[in-house]
């Protein structure tokens, strides 16, 4: 979901009244602001509010799929695709010209149909973005679509994509940067903040789900297990044991990537390490997060990049005034493991084939939308202090489903929320437990991740031979 459609989503449109964020706050649940209205130090609960509006009662919970691949050039030993193919890709699937979303020259957006969005991430990686479903059988259509026309166009231009968490051939120097202008703030300041920032811009792919909540109680319930179980859920499904065509020591080189980019927007959402969660304990953290960039009139700023978005909110800077878009802008460049918008989304996860990607979905779907296992999977997932947290992500990294911290046995944990996942869907859409059969197969019986597999492979059959690991995790 686009940082506009975040605003639009909580804000009312006919708004007649200009009263300021710091009027009685019945007024403000019934006058909210638009996207240009000016903000304050006095504005936290409206960005409280926008998160309260995003409930929904349980018969409108939904489940939204953001899906990254890498493409690359067959025709060039798979050098990553240029800013000029990317932008075919994307044109491939516009139905009009009227679907297309430029920035100045560069084909930066497209609206695929159906509600689903093709956008780019900085290394020139083709995300998709699907609508919202009540089925997870409809989230697996559009998929399946999605990449039935990914294939047809990597045939025509001789394209091959990858599902993986980690650029497993080409280099950092060898990276194709596209020229979004958000990127181009983001690239410098980035760079300065973690020794693998520029990798997790170009060289990381993942899967997210995004679901629903309903009170603010459930939010703290979803909020706090998404964050708690995140370094499960990426041992569950590390995928990326390789770096620069050969093995890289981890098994999910991207979750390590991830560990070393900007401690102040990454890792676990501080805001879980707690016993309890409200929305307005989400804004005070987000207030102390520096700023990237401002944008006006699809321009990005860097004035305010490295402020506090509290400091930038107690007076701006010289020629950027604190707007309620600032804020929706804002909240799209934390990256913690799980995050709060109008929805909960859950970042944690290596990209992964289509069946891992639907294993993912109903994992969570079953782990969240069932009110009982919602309980159950919260009194199992590991409350940490921060550093314990740190460590055990970084050991998942290394280890994947090995890995042990404070008294976390990974594997026997990840066990217990698969069952958790099965008996949640079992009471909520039976159907749907299929989806599950993947790592109920591999996790509760084999004890294996995709990065497993994937060096078993390595040392085995393949012998060591990077054209192998391409063939097996091409999706298009």
């Amino acid at each position: 979901m686009s940082s506009k459609q975040i605003a639009d989503a909580g804000t009312t449109k006919d708004r007649t009244d200009d009263s300021s964020p710091a009027s009685e706050p019945q007024s403000r649940r019934d006058v909210f602001p638009l996207w240009t209205d000016p903000v304050s130090k006095d504005s936290a609960p409206w960005f409280e509010e926008n998160l309260r509006r995003g409930a929904k009662p349980e018969s409108e919970w939904m489940c939204g799929v953001e899906f990254e691949l890498f493409g690359y050039d067959s025709g060039r030993e798979y050098a990553r695709l240029n800013p000029t193919q990317v932008q075919r890709v994307l044109a491939g699937f516009a139905p009009s010209s009227n679907d297309l979303v430029y920035e100045g020259r560069v084909l930066v957006e497209v609206d695929a149909g159906q509600m689903n969005r093709l956008t780019v991430e900085p290394g020139g990686q083709v995300e998709f973005s699907g609508a919202p479903q009540r089925k997870l059988s409809d989230v697996a259509h559009e998929i399946r679509r999605y990449l039935e026309r990914l294939r047809e166009i990597g045939e025509g231009e001789r394209m091959t994509f990858l599902a993986v968490g980690f650029d497993p051939i080409r280099t950092m120097d060898e990276q194709q940067w596209f020229p979004k202008a958000r990127y181009g703030v983001m690239r410098p300041y980035l760079s300065r903040r973690g020794a693998r920032a520029w990798d997790m811009m170009a060289r990381t792919c993942a899967v997210q789900t995004n679901l629903d909540y309903g009170s603010v109680e459930d939010l703290a319930k979803k909020f706090l297990l998404a964050n708690r179980l995140a370094p499960i859920v990426a041992a569950i499904f590390a995928n990326s044991p390789f770096e620069n065509g050969r093995l890289s020591g981890y098994k999910s080189t991207r979750v390590e990537a991830w560990l070393n980019t900007d401690s102040d927007r990454t890792g676990i959402s501080p805001p879980a390490l707690g016993s309890s969660f409200t929305p307005a304990d989400f804004v005070s953290y987000a207030l102390e997060v520096p700023m990237l960039f401002a944008q006006r009139d699809g321009v990005y700023l860097d004035e305010p990049t490295g402020m506090k978005f509290g400091d930038f909110l107690n007076g701006g800077c010289e020629a950027v005034k604190p707007v309620f878009g600032d804020w929706c802008d804002h909240l799209t460049t934390l990256f913690t493991d799980a995050r709060l918008k109008q929805h909960i989304e859950m970042r944690s996860a290596d990209c992964g084939n289509f069946s891992h990607t639907m294993a993912l979905q109903a994992l969570w779907k079953g782990l969240m939308y069932h009110a009982h296992t919602l309980d159950e999977a919260l009194g199992i997932a590991p409350q940490l202090k921060r550093n314990d947290a740190l460590m055990l992500r970084h050991k998942v990294a290394r280890d994947g489903l090995n890995a042990k911290q404070a008294g976390v046995d990974v594997l026997g944990l990840s066990k217990e929320i698969v069952r958790l996942a099965v008996e949640g869907l079992r009471n909520t859409a039976a159907e749907e437990v299929a989806y599950l059969d993947v790592i109920v197969q591999q996790v509760i019986e084999d004890g294996v991740s995709p990065a497993d597999i994937l060096l078993r492979n390595w040392h085995g059959a393949w012998h060591g031979s990077m054209d192998e690991v391409i063939k097996y995790l091409r999706v298009a």
